[in-house]
């Protein structure tokens, strides 16, 4: 639950209104932009005694237990900033290489 109070222009009352009362059309709500802090009821998988409603709590336990949260990008490709700088330098040297050596052969 957020301590402020929201508002935003609705295009049907032609007025500002809390952001609960906006009447949609196709326009999105203000709100949903916003990434919340609520989710479903889920079971800490390190105590499978909690249950959490508020993502921010969740992670807290994470932290305080000395858990590391990973999500799925590494099954998506995702690499480390040490990984793909590596390939990239990998790509430089080959690159430089290829140029030297068209050089020399263009002589």
């Amino acid at each position: 639950m957020s301590k402020c109070k929201l508002f935003q222009w609705c295009p049907v009352k032609k007025k500002v209104v809390p952001i609960e009362q906006v009447e949609r059309r196709a326009q999105s709500n203000a709100r949903d932009l916003f990434i919340q802090d609520e989710m479903e009821p889920t079971r800490n998988p390190l105590n499978p005694k909690e249950i959490y409603t508020s993502k921010s709590k969740l992670r807290a336990a994470y932290r305080a237990a000395g858990a590391i949260e990973v999500g799925d990008s590494y099954d998506r490709g995702y690499q480390t900033e040490s990984e793909s700088g590596a390939s990239e330098r990998k790509l430089a040297k080959d690159l430089t290489a290829r140029i030297i050596e068209r050089y020399r052969h263009g002589r």
